[in-house]
């Protein structure tokens, strides 16, 4: 039974994982408007858009700052030094430049003190969805286990947890009820959780401890991540965005290609090992880098306190359910 379950849990994994590669690839998509990112205008100045979506600093579809940037010449069109103006000052009598990605990490010696009171306050907010969701999802498990729902296979409710997550997605705060959205959230946390009903009784019947002590490993290494993204510098950990994509194709390509190979094939341990311990140190590593992006989309504009969420939910699902088959493993042998 177990081992049926195992095949069943990795199918569900591979499924989930080529979805939440195509939620990722869409945020990314969602970011910034398409078209250039600069037009040059005939007086030497372009047009930058910096966030494309409404945002906490006014009522605008689309923020946009117009920086003066003196052109060389280009066929007739000369444009010197002197005819460019200056900048306007602001109200507090400084011109208004915008410092650069380079400046701003010699400004600042962490994230964690680089953090505004608007940050902080976003950040309690999503950590305090993030808990509740993660309650939901603890509830929705419980009362699969305690009923013939837990019988039903993972399947089922995984696939039926990526309806309300792209309902998630593509919706936002300032077209859609609050409440719907929520509501949203809520599904797909229960039903993931009710996704794992099946894997939680066998672990319970290998050994009692084996979820909590899962558990705790799992919230020890989601703080630890935490705290090491809040005291790195700032956009520091979002160069790993990259490498964390290609990662993730990896584990995509592990995951279908065990779909295919038989269990008592050789391949089959190598693929199943590949997809647990890189699974376990990608998404480990996720966390530090979507927690300065949650940071850094903030301050662009993007405060939906949901998507954070959801993108920090996915980490901790799944690193403990990683850390539960290590468990389980390690009290087999």
């Amino acid at each position: 039974f177990a081992e049926s379950w195992a095949l069943a849990a990795a199918h569900t994994r591979t499924l989930s994982m080529s979805f939440m590669f195509g939620v990722r690839a869409a945020r990314l998509s969602l970011r910034c408007p398409t078209g250039p990112a600069s037009r040059p205008s005939s007086m030497g100045h372009s047009l930058r858009c910096y966030s494309s979506r409404p945002s906490r600093f006014g009522n605008k579809k689309r923020t946009q700052v117009l920086e003066q940037e003196p052109e060389a010449a280009r066929g007739g069109d000369w444009v010197s030094q002197s005819q460019v103006k200056e900048a306007p000052p602001t109200a507090a009598g400084a011109p208004a430049t915008f410092p650069s990605y380079e400046q701003r990490q010699q400004q600042a010696g962490s994230q964690y003190e680089s953090l505004s009171d608007g940050v902080v306050a976003h950040m309690r907010r999503v950590y305090a969805t993030l808990a509740t969701g993660i309650g939901i999802s603890a509830a929705a498990s419980v009362t699969a286990m305690a009923t013939p729902l837990g019988l039903v296979h993972p399947l089922i409710p995984g696939l039926g947890a990526m309806v309300p997550l792209l309902g998630l997605m593509y919706t936002s705060k300032h077209t859609h009820s609050q409440t719907l959205r929520a509501g949203l959230f809520a599904a797909f946390t229960g039903l993931s959780g009710w996704a794992m009903a099946p894997l939680l009784l066998v672990a319970l019947k290998v050994s009692p401890a084996i979820v909590p002590q899962a558990l705790a490993i799992t919230t020890g290494l989601f703080g630890t991540m935490t705290a090491l993204s809040l005291f790195a510098k700032p956009g520091s950990m979002l160069r790993l965005g990259v490498p964390l994509g290609a990662g993730m194709l990896m584990l995509l390509g592990c995951g279908v290609a065990g779909m295919f190979v038989p269990v008592t094939s050789a391949w089959y341990p190598l693929l199943h090992s590949i997809n647990l311990y890189g699974g376990l140190g990608i998404f480990t590593l996720y966390i530090a880098y979507d927690t300065q992006n949650m940071i850094n989309e903030y301050e662009m504009g993007e405060d939906d306190h949901l998507k954070h969420a959801v993108d920090l939910f996915i980490n901790f699902k799944v690193i403990f359910q990683r850390v539960l088959l290590l468990l389980m493993g390690r009290s087999d042998d």
